[in-house]
């Protein structure tokens, strides 16, 4: 039986480290790739938690092979990490359950495929997908679950976080704090459903609240485009240079741009958050390492994989119809939100 050293002697990477990412340590902080690295090898090796033999580890799907997809390319996941992230936790909750993972790869048409052109007995689907892609999911299994994304509610089995609440999370920590000048840095339209660009729901939620308070004003909406941290610093430099009145507090719809919004906020003379408070959304390390460390809006991708999992299972069973699973999201205070008097 494979032990926690010989993942070690496998991967390079400590015996500490490994067992912490195999018990889900949330305080310990490694890269998407270090993560990956263990699982692969865990799996491989054939590793078993302590406490637990083989069959007991396998029992919950013994012999289930998933694939996972991922809508990115491999150059845009590093430029927003938050789909590697979201695999990771995937294929952990999958490991935890007994599940063998594979990644699915885009083909020469297109559509994906499994390595070897396998059968499988699910696709987890993380993110949105053009029509032509979903049937390529189809063909390696009849059993799909989609991961932050709603191709089609009467059709498919779907998990995603809630914005709604997000949103409201973020707006209630400003506005307790006595902001009422609240700025908007993402991209006004994003992939959704079957890849169609369609109205981000974090910018309809935030005017929607910000309406019903009468304090929302299209001067201080930043559409970037892209959510990249180039992107953010280009947008973000133009309207601060151009802003008679400076916004008093700014929600990033995604962390991907912390690095440029923040840039872009120092060069400016723009102090957070003496001067400006600052909330971004998703809450990966980007918000967490920034300098200063961000409050954030979490996405609970733990509980999004869990869930992926229990629909995965559900969808394998008998139930006529699908249905979607919200998650809810957790606000985190980090300090980057000041009192305004």
């Amino acid at each position: 039986m494979a032990t926690l050293k010989d993942i070690a002697a496998a991967t390079g990477i400590s015996t500490s480290t490994i067992s912490r990412v195999l018990n889900q340590d949330k305080t310990i902080s490694v890269s998407p790739q270090t993560q990956r690295r263990i699982f692969e090898a865990a799996e491989a090796l054939g590793y078993v938690p302590r406490g637990k033999s083989r069959q007991e580890a396998k029992a919950p799907a013994a012999g289930l092979k998933m694939g996972i997809a991922q809508m990115f390319e491999p150059d845009q996941v590093m430029q927003d990490p938050y789909y590697l992230y979201m695999k990771n936790e995937l294929e952990k909750e999958c490991f935890a359950n007994g599940i063998e993972t594979t990644t699915l790869f885009r083909d020469e048409t297109g559509g994906f495929t499994a390595p070897g052109g396998a059968q499988l007995d699910g696709v987890f689907a993380i993110g949105s997908f053009t029509t032509q892609e979903i049937r390529s999911f189809e063909r390696c299994s009849k059993h799909v679950v989609f991961v932050d994304s709603t191709p089609d509610d009467e059709t498919y089995f779907a998990v995603v976080p809630n914005f709604h609440l997000g949103l409201r999370q973020a707006a209630a920590r400003f506005l307790e704090t006595g902001h009422r000048r609240i700025a908007f840095l993402g991209s006004h339209y994003t992939l959704q459903r079957t890849r169609d660009l369609l109205l981000d729901a974090r910018l309809y939620y935030f005017r929607n609240i910000l309406r019903e308070k009468g304090l929302f004003d299209e001067t201080y909406v930043l559409d970037c485009g892209a959510m990249t941290s180039p992107a953010a610093y280009e947008t973000l430099s133009a309207a601060l240079a151009r802003w008679e009145q400076k916004p008093d507090a700014l929600f990033l719809a995604s962390d991907a741009m912390v690095q440029g919004a923040m840039r872009a906020l120092d060069e400016a003379g723009v102090r957070v958050p003496q001067d400006l408070s600052v909330i971004a959304f998703n809450d990966t390390p980007n918000s967490q390492n920034a300098t200063p460390p961000l409050s954030a809006v979490r996405v609970l991708q733990h509980e999004l994989a869990v869930a992926a999992v229990v629909s995965m299972r559900l969808c394998r069973g008998s139930l006529p119809h699908p249905f979607k699973t919200v998650v809810p999201c957790l606000y985190v205070e980090r300090g980057s939100v000041a009192e305004r008097k």
